[in-house]
């Protein structure tokens, strides 16, 4: 569309844009457009539209399921369900709204007693949303879900949205659905309504998106709400008027021209000489653009993997409009970030075709690919196998595969199924140690028992097993299996001396002494005696003194908003498997402080597994 054919429809513009501001005059006051659900019984427009909120809307997105190699079926659960009445409120500040009580593990309604505004509104903004750690996702979740009074001086209703759009960019569309279904009056606050619209783009619930954009668009006159309503026009089939809405963006100077080509390729869908427009980089896609994506049909390009956001990869993943390898990469970050479930992720592997030569030899094939590919090979082997040794092999393969990638324990929860139909058997006890970890890793204490009895009773008589035993010991006392409950810091030693010959050995034994130390049970002074030696000066990156001394302050004082929120933003993106051991320590002893002793636990298994124990 070019500007001088943008010029042609000026004045027709003022029709399709209600609300619009122009540099010569102020917004058009026209009468609602036409919704796409109309009333059942006609009523006489109000003399200015007041968009209605209901109370609690219907859930959002909900869990994905893989229809074969063709995609992903979304679900498109409603977002407003019956008549929609109009309240009159009293003035409640919508910021202590929460969705989370503290039974539910919420940290309560005076979780910001004693905390300044000036640290709530400058480190919340600054939570790594993108983290692929489970404790602090969870720890995220409920400080953002946890309705507690603010201090004074926060601006009403900034920081219910701000809470909003870091659940839904942490892909928690879950959490977003029940912190809308607490805030009263949200038809009031723009940011959050504009949460709402992008969250229904993200999960396929483009009809409940569109419904919201035709309440607002009478009243909003900025850019986005313009685009969103200009889709929808284009979706109901409405041609004429979305062709017009993109000339009169363009002559305003709106510069968006990936947007401007979907819309266009969404108008002529259908049309004999229609083509599906080639999109060559979408980098930093919104999710407008990909909802225009989905029903547009256009193929992703590969640039859009660039993305980090959870809630944009979730949406990648279960895009019948990506290649399958796009798909695998997003689904594994995806579920990694806690923003896919993993039995979406499972169907994904499981649709993915392969040769019958590539089923049949594996294990060769999933060395010669990627590794979101090779784990789907191996997946699909692993379903078919029904020789337990060889499918024990398969699953050792991908697991290893994924410690070096990195995604061990979202490869551990992706094949759980397989993991516990191998028979535990004595020919088969080479694996314990592997299925041990798998299984102590995600939570599976029991079905790790009976490989733990192989594992000790082959020890007594192998000497590598006894090995491998001693190695597991750590990671078992951590997780809080009971096999491991008699052993202690005491026995450090011997654990030292049985993998300090192994590769890694040194960083491994620092990130097990942090971890142990900062959790409460001391590490004895000859084992840091030993680490010393071949260490040299290393420059560190570490939090901004302020971080460190309002941490200690706020545990040891129990300001346990402040002191979650301290911890967080502390760890950053790389979490506990990536932090700093003095950072770390210190983390793990403000969990402590608070009570928190099974949170910092599940932080320090994080980091002595992700330092390949």
């Amino acid at each position: 569309m070019n500007a001088s054919r943008a010029k042609g429809f000026l004045t027709a513009a003022f029709l399709v844009l209600p609300g619009l501001a122009f540099a010569q005059g102020g917004p058009v006051d026209l009468s609602p457009p036409v919704r796409l659900e109309p009333p059942a019984q006609p009523a006489p427009a109000p003399a200015r539209p007041q968009p209605t909120m209901p109370a609690t809307p219907a859930p959002i997105g909900g869990e994905p399921s893989v229809i074969g190699a063709e995609g992903v079926r979304m679900d498109s659960s409603p977002l407003f369900g019956g008549a929609v009445e109009v309240q009159t409120l009293g003035a409640v500040n919508p910021d202590v709204a929460g969705g989370l009580s503290e039974a539910q593990g919420g940290f309560g309604d005076a979780m910001w007693l004693d905390t300044k505004q000036s640290v709530i509104e400058n480190l919340l903004p600054q939570i790594p949303v993108t983290t692929a750690s489970p404790s602090m996702r969870d720890l995220m979740r409920r400080l953002l879900l946890t309705g507690a009074e603010v201090p004074e001086g926060v601006q009403p209703g900034s920081l219910i949205s701000l809470r909003a759009g870091l659940l839904a960019a942490m892909g928690d569309f879950g959490g977003v659905n029940a912190l809308l279904g607490a805030v009263p009056g949200r038809a009031d606050n723009l940011d959050l309504l504009r949460v709402e619209v992008d969250t229904r783009f993200l999960t396929g619930d483009v009809a409940r998106a569109c419904r919201l954009a035709h309440a607002y668009i009478q009243e909003q006159q900025s850019t986005y709400w313009q685009k969103a309503f200009i889709f929808c026009q284009a979706l109901e089939g409405d041609s004429e008027s979305a062709l017009l809405g993109i000339s009169l963006l363009e002559e305003l100077g709106v510069d968006d021209p990936v947007f401007f080509e979907l819309v266009d390729a969404l108008v002529r869908m259908g049309q004999p000489d229609a083509g599906a427009p080639v999109i060559a980089s979408l980098a930093d896609p919104t999710p407008l653009h990909l909802a225009l994506t989905r029903v547009a049909k256009v193929k992703l390009p590969a640039d859009v993997i660039s993305s980090n956001r959870p809630g944009v990869l979730r949406a990648i993943a279960i895009s019948p409009n990506a290649p399958a390898d796009l798909r695998l990469e997003a689904a594994e970050r995806a579920e990694v970030a806690g923003a896919l479930p993993v039995d979406a992720l499972r169907q994904l592997y499981a649709s993915i075709e392969f040769s019958d030569e590539q089923l049949k030899n594996p294990l060769t094939h999933a060395a010669q690919r990627s590794g979101p590919m090779s784990r789907a090979l191996l997946y699909r082997a692993t379903l078919m196998q029904t020789v337990p040794a060889a499918q024990a092999e398969a699953l050792k393969r991908a697991l290893d595969m994924a410690r070096q990638g990195g995604r061990y324990a979202s490869t551990a929860r992706a094949f759980l199924p397989q993991l516990s139909r191998v028979p535990v058997s004595q020919e088969l006890a080479w694996f314990a140690p592997e299925a041990i970890r798998a299984f102590l890793i995600t939570g599976r204490h029991t079905q790790a028992g009976p490989w733990f009895e192989l594992l000790s009773d082959s020890a007594r008589t192998e000497p590598q097993m006894a090995v491998e035993l001693e190695a597991l010991m750590p990671v078992a006392r951590l997780s809080g299996f009971d096999g491991a409950v008699d052993w202690t810091v005491d026995r450090m030693r011997g654990w030292w001396e049985a993998v300090k010959g192994t590769e890694g050995a040194r960083d491994k034994a620092a990130a097990l002494a942090v971890a142990f130390n900062a959790v409460g049970e001391y590490v004895p002074d000859e084992i840091w005696s030993d680490l010393v030696e071949g260490t040299t000066h290393t420059a560190l990156m570490a939090p901004y003194p302020s971080h460190w001394f309002l941490l200690e302050s706020a545990s040891q004082r129990g300001r346990v908003g402040e002191a979650v929120l301290l911890s967080l933003v502390s760890l950053g993106d790389g979490g506990p498997a990536r932090a700093d051991p003095i950072v770390l320590d210190h983390v793990l002893k403000a969990m402590r402080n608070l009570g928190m002793d099974q949170e910092a636990r599940a932080m320090a298994l994080e980091a002595v597994v992700a330092s390949g124990l």
